[in-house]
C-alpha cells in the first residue's frame, strides 16, 4: 500500500535551507564586527585596504594565530596552558643555538636548508618535550593546570635565559627568512601554515574519538572518566598538541625576525591567546575553530589598523590596548543578553 505525500512547499524548503545555512551567533557576531573594523578603517586609513599591508598582516598574524590554537586546546579540556609562550621562545632559542654554532660559513644553500630542517626538528622535539613535562604535572601528578603551567613557565623561560645570558640570538642562514617573509602563489607562507594547522586542529577535535574525548570530558571530567575515558592520556596528549603547536610559532617568529629573544611576546602573547578564545567563545567541551580563525584576523585588523590610523602619534599602542579591551567588553554584553534572550523565550 502506498501512500502519495505532498512534496514540501516553498516557504518549508527555505525554512530548512535557513536551518541548514545559519551560522552560530558567535560567529555571525564575529562576523560583523570583522566587517565594522574593516569599513572604519578602510574609510579612516588610505593605506589600510592596500596590497602591501593586507600581505603585511599575512605575515604578522599567523604566529599569534598558532599560539591561539596552542592556548584553545587545553582550555577545550577545562585547563590552560601560560607556557605556550614561553615553549615558543624556549624552542626558537634551541633551534637559533643550532644554527649559530653548526652551519658552517661555507654553507651551500642546500646544505643550509639541510641544517634548517634539522633546528625545526629540535624546535619541534623541545614543544614536544614541553607539553610532556604539561602533560605530566596535570594529567598525572594533579597539578591545577594554571599553577603548573605557571610553573614551567618560569621555568622555560629560566632554561632560555641561561643559555643566552638574556641577549637576542641572530646570525642565521638567509634561507630561514623563506619561511617567514616569503609568499607562495602570492600568499604568505606563514598564512598558509596557520590556515593548515586551524584545518588540521578542526579535524583532531572533531573528526576524530580522540577529539570527542577531549571535548567530552572538558565538559564533564567526571562523567568521562566513568565512560571509560583515560584522562590523564588525554590531557598528555592535548598539552603535547599544545607544545608542538607553541614550537611551530617559534618557528615562524625565527623565520619573520631572524632572531630568538627569551622576551618576545612575553608581555602580550599569553593574555591576548585567551583574549582570542574568549572572543571566539570557547569553553571547556565547546568551541569553534572559524570563531578563533576569524578572532584572530579581528585583533590583527585592530593592530594594523591603529598603527596606520595613529603613525607618529605619541601613545598609539595605548589606543590599540584600549580597543581590545573594549571589544572583549563589548562581546560579553551582546552575549550575555543574547543568552539572556534565549532564556526567556
Amino acid at each position: 500500500m502506498t501512500t502519495n505525500q505532498k512534496p514540501p512547499s516553498t516557504k518549508t524548503r527555505l525554512a530548512t535551507l535557513a536551518r541548514k545555512t545559519r551560522l552560530e551567533s558567535q560567529t555571525a557576531l564575529l562576523l560583523g564586527v570583522f566587517v565594522v573594523l574593516i569599513i572604519f578603517f578602510g574609510i579612516s586609513g588610505n593605506k589600510f585596504l592596500t596590497i602591501r599591508s593586507i600581505s603585511s598582516m599575512g605575515f604578522q598574524l599567523p604566529e599569534l594565530g598558532v599560539l591561539a590554537l596552542a592556548m584553545m586546546f587545553p582550555i577545550i579540556t577545562g585547563g590552560i596552558n601560560l607556557s605556550v609562550n614561553a615553549s615558543q621562545n624556549l624552542a626558537a632559542v634551541l633551534a637559533g643555538l643550532f644554527l649559530l654554532r653548526m652551519v658552517p660559513a661555507t654553507a651551500s644553500p642546500g646544505q643550509a636548508w639541510l641544517y634548517i630542517a634539522l633546528a625545526m626538528a629540535i624546535a619541534l622535539l623541545v614543544g614536544l618535550v614541553c607539553g610532556v613535562l604539561n602533560g605530566f604535572l596535570i594529567g598525572w601528578v594533579g597539578a591545577p593546570p594554571i599553577l603548573a603551567t605557571l610553573g614551567t613557565m618560569t621555568f622555560f623561560t629560566g632554561i632560555s635565559t641561561v643559555l643566552t645570558g638574556g641577549k637576542t640570538v641572530t646570525g642565521f642562514p638567509d634561507p630561514l627568512s623563506v619561511i617567514g617573509s616569503e609568499s607562495l602563489l602570492g600568499i604568505p607562507i606563514p598564512f598558509i601554515v596557520f590556515v593548515l594547522i586551524t584545518i588540521l586542529s578542526y579535524f583532531l577535535l572533531y573528526r576524530t574519538a580522540f577529539g570527542f574525548k577531549s571535548r567530552m570530558m572538558g565538559a564533564n571530567p567526571t562523567a568521562a572518566n566513568f565512560s571509560g575515558i583515560d584522562n590523564p592520556n588525554i590531557l598528555m596528549k592535548i598539552y603535547i598538541i599544545s607544545g608542538v603547536f607553541s614550537a611551530i610559532t617559534g618557528i615562524l617568529v625565527m623565520g619573520r625576525t631572524m632572531s630568538a629573544a627569551i622576551e618576545y611576546g612575553s608581555t602580550t602573547y599569553v593574555l591576548l591567546t585567551i583574549l582570542i578564545s574568549v572572543l571566539a567563545g570557547i569553553i571547556p567541551g565547546f568551541g569553534s575553530m572559524l570563531d578563533v580563525f576569524i578572532s584572530v584576523l579581528i585583533l590583527q585588523i585592530i593592530s594594523t589598523g591603529f598603527h596606520g590610523l595613529l603613525a607618529g602619534v605619541r601613545g598609539s599602542s595605548f589606543f590599540r590596548d584600549f580597543a581590545w579591551g573594549v571589544l572583549l567588553i563589548l562581546i560579553f554584553i551582546i552575549n550575555y543578553f543574547t543568552k539572556r534572550r534565549r532564556a526567556q523565550e
